[in-house]
């Protein structure tokens, strides 16, 4: 099942942006390792998701100057989960799972590069419960049922050669109860005009298998409980592929910019996510969903391109501080357009004391075929034998719904040398709604409900970085 907006997204970011500046950039040397150790704790406010993520990450340099670096994650979420059924005014129950895999249901899906696509994340040892939960009249529908783990394990290899050119390829895992992903990377780095400008290019190859013996994907537009399921399991593939520059402009002034463009092909569903059909903003008992509500499990493109365009710059002022700027405008084939800001100052004033405030902006409109709901009638034929979606693609999942979020923080690092560093870094996340209400009857039992429910979450992280 999916998490919200950018859960798993956040969280990678989160972490790798601690690692990062944990590092303050300087690799291992003469043989030693570099030791670069996180640990995130995420909450959503609302009575959501929490997770524990601890990171570890591992480098060397080796007699022919190339480095291998180790990468391991590994996080728990607890808490619940939107299941994606719209806001009413009545008590809504729910089975908890879908009866094609007796109770049990898939949390989320992690990419193996550490991006999360949807049908977000799910690990080991998972709980899922799976019995009916009842949510109250006016409140969010949230599945308590949820309870995760996973494992993600990388493997990295730099070769620089004589040419100002490097190499750089990697290969990760990403394990969880009913979603295993497998990826390969490379990419090529050279510099010229005495190694003022860097010219990159990067190709990602990931490999998905979702659902398992335990628990079967259901099929698109199925109806909530019935018990259809599509199969044990799914695949999907994704391609990634980057180009890049990077430009020295004085010895303060770095500018980069950057052109992606991903391909997915497969299952994209979020096989857990369900949507409510409502019949003039009323909800709508049948015997085809053993006597409750009507909900059917969503459909998406089967397909995805996504392009984007990102730009930064490093500016160095005074003696240790750096002003950094980006932008990135991204597009792809499902309707949604996204623009994302982000402004960063680290404020050095001691030789092992700095601070860095950070603020993001981000907006984006809704992708073609999210609906909040739907309408019987026009977009769902409803008899009392069958139940039938007239549009091609339907999904209630808020995060591909028209909505402008801020995240600000702040962290606080303390270096020791070359070989020590300690830092806190803490982070809060919110949504604004940017959609257009969909007519529901006055009176009715959507009616005066929120369409859409904007998510807030926050965050502290804790890192550690040391020579061995």
């Amino acid at each position: 099942m999916q998490l919200t907006d950018n859960f798993k997204s956040q969280l990678t970011l989160a972490t790798t942006a601690l690692l990062g500046a944990a590092g303050t950039a300087q690799a291992a040397g003469n043989g030693d390792w570099l030791v670069e150790s996180a640990t995130l704790v995420y909450h959503e406010w609302g009575g959501r998701i929490t997770a524990v993520e601890p990171v570890l990450n591992l480098s060397t340099d080796l007699p022919d100057d190339s480095t291998v670096s180790v990468h391991l994650v590994f996080d728990t979420l607890t808490g619940s989960s939107p299941n994606g059924a719209a806001i009413a005014n009545v008590d809504q129950t729910f089975t908890g799972a879908s009866g094609a895999n007796g109770g049990e249901r898939a949390q989320t899906q992690t990419r193996a590069s550490g991006v999360t696509t949807h049908s977000d994340d799910d690990d080991d040892d998972d709980e899922h419960g799976g019995g009916p939960y009842v949510v109250s009249a006016g409140d969010v529908p949230l599945d308590p049922n949820f309870s995760d783990n996973r494992f993600v394990a990388s493997l990295g290899w730099e070769q620089p050669f004589e040419n100002n050119m490097t190499l750089n390829t990697g290969a990760t895992v990403s394990i969880e109860s009913d979603f295993v992903s497998l990826s390969g990377n490379a990419a090529v780095a050279k510099d010229i005009f005495n190694k003022n400008t860097t010219l990159s290019a990067g190709l990602n190859y990931e490999f998905d298998v979702l659902g398992s013996e335990h628990s079967a994907l259901p099929e698109a537009f199925s109806v909530y409980s019935a018990g259809n399921s599509q199969s044990g399991h799914d695949i999907k593939q994704v391609v990634d592929g980057i180009l890049g520059i990077t430009q020295v402009m004085n010895r303060r002034w770095l500018l980069q910019m950057n052109y992606s463009i991903s391909s997915g092909s497969g299952y994209q569903n979020d096989p857990y996510k369900i949507i409510t059909v409502a019949n003039e903003g009323n909800l709508i008992n049948s015997s085809l969903a053993s006597g409750g509500y009507l909900y059917v499990f969503e459909k998406r493109p089967s397909e995805r391109l996504k392009q984007s365009l990102y730009l930064q710059s490093n500016l160095a002022l005074m003696s240790d501080d750096v002003l950094s700027l980006s932008y990135r405008h991204m597009t792809d084939d499902w309707g949604i357009r996204s623009h994302t800001g982000d402004v960063s100052y680290h404020f050095q004033p001691t030789e092992h004391f700095y601070l860095q405030p950070h603020y993001r902006y981000y907006r984006q409109t809704a992708a073609d075929f999210y609906q909040p709901f739907l309408n019987s009638g026009d977009e769902v034929s409803v008899t009392s034998n069958s139940v039938d979606v007239a549009l091609d693609y339907a999904s209630s999942d808020a995060r591909l719904a028209a909505f402008s979020a801020d995240s600000y923080g702040i962290t606080v690092g303390f270096p020791f040398g070359k070989d020590v560093e300690i830092l806190v870094s803490a982070e809060h996340y919110q949504q604004h709604d940017l959609n257009e209400r969909k007519a529901v009857a006055d009176g009715s039992q959507l009616a005066g409900m929120d369409q859409f429910t904007a998510l807030s979450a926050s965050w502290v992280q804790f890192g550690f970085s040391y020579r061995w």
